[in-house]
């Protein structure tokens, strides 16, 4: 589509003046003076949706109202993470706008990789837009650093066809009438399905089988806390009681009860459910996204929590910041800002089912006349309830790969004590740098 250069002048100084002290750091002009001259590169870990029409679209919208191409650069999620680190060391400026997600937000203010988005977006309008956990997730030492561009929020979505094979009822979707964690694997014991001795159809899976954002919330519902409040112990936190106690627990499906496979990755695991071959997953609502996507019959209830426990679902999910050696600072806040609260937000959030953090997004989409209703308003309800977060550590790197490792030992059998013990005495030895 084509503009006047003078139009986009004109929207470009106008832009410019939304923001509420604005970075002008940058050794060249945020935006340059021809049509489309600027382009802004978009670094980030999912390249379905951003390297496919959805993307397309928002790139197009902004442009549209800006004037501002945007080029998308994805990576896989688990090459990501130790990519943003390499690039970001050393104080790399060809890319101007990065994914992060929400627990790195402490770790990556530390190190100045981000441009705090305060500076672009006045507090009163920060809090006036995002929900509560959106911006606790992503303010660092009372600044907000990043924009919140999705919530994730848990629920359990189930396989209708397989429970209607076995006579069993469809559970409530009812937070008022959530399961126990006890009575759910009974259920999914009866849903296991074998042909010649071999496991045709699982009973139980979570959504990140190997991942702490996905397991930690078992332990929370017995109480337990895997870091201490100030970030930097495990001891103590990761090897109390209740947690050994919800760890032995997850070690029993895959193990004693045998309604959980050993031995695959996240995406063998999703893969399982999306075809057919479990009957109960949980994790963030693309579960329930994909597996509609892809015609299964499903249904939706509240994550069950212990019998003497309380609930406790996953929050914080994926932010977006600006790059802080980028050259192009006050456009790249323009496409954070797009991408979390304007046009753009709606595009990507509904291509994902996802509630996100922007209020005035879940006021309408959790209204009774609004289709799909029912997933979103279970998400917030529980969110706003009984929502646990990971933990706020600059070393959360370190504290995550070493959670997953125990996770993963576990799983396969590992004893549970020694596990978790080893793993809290290897985070504090490496976390301990950061209480200096």
């Amino acid at each position: 589509m084509k503009k006047a250069i003078g139009l986009i002048s004109i929207l470009l100084v106008l832009s410019a003046l939304l923001f509420a002290g604005g970075n002008s750091e940058s050794s060249q002009p945020a935006v340059k003076s021809s049509s489309g001259e600027t382009e802004l590169v978009y670094l980030n870990s999912h390249a379905d949706p951003w390297d496919g029409p959805v993307g397309q679209e928002i790139f197009d919208k902004f442009y549209e109202k800006y004037g501002i191409k945007v080029r998308s650069e994805s990576y896989p999620f688990d090459q990501y993470m130790e990519l943003v680190e390499v690039r970001m060391q050393s104080k790399a400026s060809d890319f101007d706008v990065f994914n992060v997600d929400a627990p790195l937000v402490a770790s990556y203010s530390v190190k100045g990789y981000i441009s705090p988005f305060e500076d672009y977006m006045s507090k009163e309008d920060l809090e006036n837009t995002f929900t509560s956990t959106g911006l606790n997730a992503a303010s660092y030492n009372g600044k907000v650093m990043t924009g919140p561009k999705k919530e994730s929020g848990m629920i359990m979505v189930y396989n209708k066809d397989i429970l209607d094979r076995h006579g069993i009822p469809y559970p409530s979707s009812d937070p008022a009438e959530r399961m126990t964690w006890e009575e759910l694997v009974d259920i999914a014991a009866q849903c296991v399905e074998k042909e010649n001795g071999n496991v045709t159809t699982w009973g139980l899976i979570p959504d990140q089988v190997n991942r702490a954002w996905n397991v930690m919330p078992i332990a929370n519902s017995l109480g337990a806390r895997w870091l201490s409040e100030d970030g930097t112990t495990a001891t103590g936190y990761l090897n109390s009681e209740e947690s050994i106690e919800a760890m032995k627990f997850y070690q029993s499906w895959f193990n004693d009860l045998g309604i959980s496979p050993k031995g695959v990755a996240t995406n063998e695991g999703r893969e399982l459910f999306d075809t057919g071959r479990c009957a109960f997953i949980f994790g963030d609502p693309v579960c329930y996204a994909r597996a509609a996507g892809k015609g299964l019959n499903v249904g939706i209830m509240p994550v069950p929590a212990f019998e003497d426990g309380v609930p406790a679902v996953g929050s914080d999910s994926w932010h977006v910041a600006v790059n802080a050696y980028s050259k192009n600072k006050e456009a790249a806040a323009l496409f954070v800002r797009f991408i979390t609260c304007e046009e753009g937000s709606d595009i990507f959030l509904d291509s994902q089912s996802n509630l996100g953090c922007n209020k005035s997004r879940i006021e309408v989409i959790t209204a009774d006349d609004y289709e799909g209703h029912e997933v979103y308003k279970l998400l917030s309800e529980d969110l706003d309830a009984y929502s646990v977060g990971r933990p706020k550590t600059p070393g959360y790197n370190e504290w995550s790969d070493v959670v997953d490792m125990a996770i993963e030992d576990i799983r396969n059998g590992s004893d549970v004590k020694t596990s978790l013990d080893q793993a809290a005495s290897r985070i504090d030895g490496l976390l301990a740098r950061y209480s200096r």
